[in-house]
């Protein structure tokens, strides 16, 4: 990865998922694809560059499944140094882990520096990371089946090809 043109160094990309809705709940193991956002879905994992353009993409896990464990299980994670160099680190939420090449904003119950400074950066810290945000945004945008796909998940096969097509689309 590149360093992305930004004020923030060493950063080379934003980290966050996304939902893609699915039409009708799925015929198998139907619980699992219902998120907390009370539809049914398949989540998607994304780094984008400052350019918005996609990086790094991790599609296919049921709604259920909360955006840290999918980074937990992702190669991004298990395998830094292949993406990565010492230097370099991901901007993301606090969804995630804050990690050696993880940055997040601080949290509320945080005691690090004043209240005054956290909030700052946290400010500042948040018009970059929304670029993940954006680009989901533009992605579905341009590809409006995205907004809720019209397939039916009835088996491991029809799963696949759900998969198949995000990451088609997304790779555009």
């Amino acid at each position: 990865m590149t360093l992305v043109e930004d004020c923030l160094p060493h950063c080379v990309g934003y980290l966050d998922g996304s939902e893609f809705y699915l039409a009708e709940a799925p015929r198998i193991d139907h619980t699992s694809y219902y998120s907390r956002k009370q539809r049914y879905s398949i989540k998607s994992h994304a780094i984008c560059d400052n350019k918005l353009r996609i990086r790094y993409l991790n599609v296919g896990f049921p709604g259920s499944v909360h955006d840290a464990r999918i980074f937990n299980n992702s190669d991004i994670e298990k395998n830094p140094s292949k993406y990565l160099s010492d230097s370099q680190w991901l901007a993301a939420d606090s969804t995630y882990k804050l990690i050696e090449n993880i940055i997040t904003p601080f949290r509320k119950n945080s005691s690090f520096r004043s209240l005054r400074e956290r909030e700052k950066f946290n400010k500042y810290f948040s018009g970059y990371r929304v670029k993940i945000q954006q680009c989901f945004g533009i992605l579905k945008e341009k590809f409006s089946s995205l907004k809720e796909l019209r397939i039916r998940i009835k088996d491991p096969q029809s799963h696949k090809f759900v998969y198949c097509w995000n990451f088609t689309i997304s790779s555009r």
